[in-house]
């Protein structure tokens, strides 16, 4: 009984060994239409279509936040903590009507510092702005010490220009080596701060003129940087920079004849036998009183 119960799982056994490496030969593969098969699917239109949420829901209002509470207080759910206002809308209403109305007026849209600031040797530039900004946007570098409000009542008083939003963006000081000697500091770190304007302002085109003259010059002094590293024959050669206007200093070379080379070592020699005498070191000590 026993050898045939074992007889019996080694049939099996080969069994499903067999099924499992069983390949059917190509005449026995379905019949498909060639037509019916699309070899590149879309990617898209397989996914379930989501109803939008309360939160997506759109809303044409100045306050979108409260709308949408008050959505989810309908329907009995909680509202989200990024729903969740500090301040209810009848107050953000007034806040941005009082904002509209010192705007029409040219007044000051916050409270002036009544504390007076110096900073006599910090120096705030305009820059150029990078390509995420919007003409509604100017980038400044402004002093480290310098904060966001000193910045906004120096625009303010200085050039009437009203900063209605202030981000800073402070760099880290990286590490760079000198070309000299290879030693290694840190590069001293630079405070930008960028506002939101209300009127837009775009930086001037560059004159065409301007970057051809910076490019020639560039071109220039490569050429010159590279003179500095030629060798042989190629030192002589004559420099096309600045149309060939650019003339190396000559270095001057001394021409002695033979003749006065030799005359002026006896010369020489003669003096040094003379400085050397004792009777010249006897009229020395003597008036020198050794």
């Amino acid at each position: 009984m026993e050898f045939k119960t074992r007889s019996l799982m080694t049939s099996i056994s080969k069994m499903c060994t067999r099924s499992i490496h069983h390949y059917n030969p190509p005449s026995k593969y379905p019949k498909v239409n060639v037509k019916d098969v699309e070899l590149n699917p879309p990617k898209y239109g397989f996914r379930k279509v989501l109803k939008p949420t309360l939160a997506q829901s759109p809303t044409k209002t100045l306050f979108p936040s409260a709308e949408i509470a008050k959505l989810y207080v309908e329907n009995g759910k909680p509202i989200p903590n990024r729903f969740v206002s500090r301040i209810d809308s009848e107050t953000a209403r007034q806040n941005f009507e009082e904002f509209q109305e010192k705007l029409a007026m040219d007044e000051p849209h916050f409270k002036i510092g009544k504390k007076q600031v110096f900073l006599p040797g910090g120096r705030i530039c305009l820059l150029r702005n990078n390509a995420k900004h919007t003409p509604y946007q100017a980038k400044f570098l402004v002093p480290k010490k310098m904060n966001k409000l000193d910045l906004r009542d120096y625009l303010w008083h200085v050039y009437g220009l009203r900063a209605l939003n202030i981000t800073v963006q402070l760099q880290p000081a990286k590490w760079v080596r000198n070309h000299r000697d290879l030693a290694r500091h840190r590069v001293p770190q630079m405070k930008k701060m960028t506002i939101d304007m209300a009127e837009p302002f775009v930086w001037p085109e560059v004159s065409k003129t301007l970057l051809d003259k910076l490019e020639s010059e560039k071109n220039n002094m490569e050429e010159l940087v590279m003179r500095g590293y030629a060798q042989g024959s190629d030192k002589k050669k004559p420099i096309d920079s600045y149309d060939g206007m650019f003339k190396e200093n000559d270095k001057v070379e001394r021409f002695i004849p033979k003749s006065f080379a030799k005359s002026s070592v006896k010369a020489m020699k003669q003096i040094g036998g003379h400085l050397k005498s004792a009777d010249t070191r006897a009229q020395v000590s003597n008036f020198l009183k050794l």
